[in-house]
């Protein structure tokens, strides 16, 4: 039996979206830093990260402050320190324009490139550096061809190519779109729920079924029952004191199913002759479908005042939304996997989701879940809810123990058994 350490290099580009907060930290973003934080802890992994990435002290920056003291080798392409050169001479050239801006961004330049084990001569990969790597992980993109060791690429989900309405974007989102015209019997890849699985199964049946494994994710460690500071919170997302509310966060677009969502809220409102309550919407938008979303929210003109939009929310404070919501909606059309779900139900918020995709692999018993597209199962969740205490305490508790099942320890300890035995190191 070989006790080996696992020489694994993993790609974090995908972190220089966290280098500012807000819109940029998607999950997927959370995803790839979470799965850093795991393989950095393990002592049967040689770990390298790499960036592909002309904002790759973007990266370094994030890593050194998400992930502080630790030490890590970290490593970035030829053609990644070549535009880096290039970035670093515009922005000495504009800085007559903008002389704030230029400071700002040298200043960042700086603290990256002088951290401890941060060394110019590291940057530089060649393919033979990469042969002497068992394996390269993936959490999204495309791995160069040129890499001769093991590829694995963690498997999101096939939105733009399945649901109606997303077609029109399918190569307009070209990593995606250059990630599956790849995909191939002879790489291997895990994939983040078994509906994700399943769905690349049938869309690319090139791959190999023995070489895609389920590897659920998980929600960071801060998402927690923190009730404590909710009126200070409310106050700062101008949430009425004196209201009682129901909380969803997602990117405002079509698929999740908003428009049928507030719109059931008003007529469960309206129905039930219901005064203390408002709807808390979160999250970042796209412009065209904010434009639909005003619009509607503008109709009911007894009732706008009802739906709260608080754009995006600070990472300190969505524990504390989700702990003071008295319940949590998400009947989106379509999840790859969904981590808001988990994200509430690990802070102690019933939650009701859509009966669709992966959202049940999720949520399981700990929830309501209903049909997306049926108003009149909205609306009776929603009842069910507001006119029964013990229900919510019920879910609640439900929604806590399920939440369990879930973490980042177990998602990359599969990750990491799998590919330490394809690399017969078990």
């Amino acid at each position: 039996m070989c006790c080996r350490r696992l020489k694994l290099i993993y790609d974090v580009t995908l972190l220089k979206t966290g280098f500012k907060t807000g819109q940029l930290r998607s999950g997927v973003f959370f995803v790839t830093l979470n799965i850093s934080k795991q393989l950095l802890s393990r002592n049967d992994v040689d770990l390298t990260l790499t960036c592909n990435s002309s904002d790759f002290y973007c990266v370094k920056y994030v890593l050194d402050r998400e992930i502080p003291q630790t030490q890590f080798n970290f490593e970035v392409n030829g053609n990644g320190i070549s535009k880096f050169f290039s970035r670093l001479k515009y922005l000495k050239k504009s800085a007559s324009r903008d002389n704030r801006k230029i400071k700002r961004n040298l200043f960042r330049f700086l603290e990256a490139i002088f951290f401890p084990s941060f060394k110019l001569s590291s940057f530089f990969v060649t393919k033979h550096d990469f042969c002497e790597y068992d394996a390269f992980l993936s959490p999204a993109y495309l791995i160069p061809k040129e890499i001769k060791a093991k590829k694995y690429i963690v498997l999101h989900d096939l939105i733009p190519l399945i649901l109606p309405g997303y077609q029109d974007n399918w190569k307009q989102g070209k990593w995606l779109y250059d990630l599956c015209e790849t995909l191939n019997h002879d790489d291997h890849y895990f994939a983040n729920s078994e509906y994700t699985r399943k769905d690349f199964l049938k869309y690319y049946p090139k791959i190999d079924p023995k070489k895609i494994k389920t590897t659920l994710l998980a929600c960071d460690a801060r998402f927690r029952p923190r009730e404590g500071s909710i009126n200070k919170v409310k106050k700062k997302y101008r949430i009425p004191a004196d209201k009682k509310y129901v909380f969803s966060l997602c990117t405002l677009e079509p698929r999740k199913n908003l428009l049928r969502t507030i719109t059931t809220f008003i007529e469960f409102l309206k129905k039930n002759n219901i005064n203390d309550m408002v709807f808390v919407l979160g999250g970042g938008h796209k412009n065209d479908f904010l434009l639909k979303l005003d619009e509607l929210i503008k109709k009911f003109s007894d009732c706008k005042d009802k739906i709260i939009k608080i754009g995006y929310v600070d990472d300190e404070d969505l524990p504390v939304l989700y702990s003071g919501a008295e319940w949590f909606t998400y009947t989106s059309m379509y999840e790859g996997f969904g981590l808001p779900p988990l994200e509430a139900m690990s802070c102690g918020c019933p939650v009701i989701i859509s009966n669709n995709s992966s959202l049940p692999e999720v949520v399981g018993d700990a929830g309501i879940l209903i049909d997306w597209d049926s108003d009149q199962q909205h609306i009776e969740a929603y009842e069910k809810y507001y006119f029964n205490p013990q229900l919510r305490k019920a879910n609640r508790e439900k929604g806590l123990a399920r939440a369990e099942e879930f973490s980042w320890e177990k998602c990359v300890n599969t990750m990491v058994k799998v590919m330490k035995s394809d690399c017969g190191l078990n």
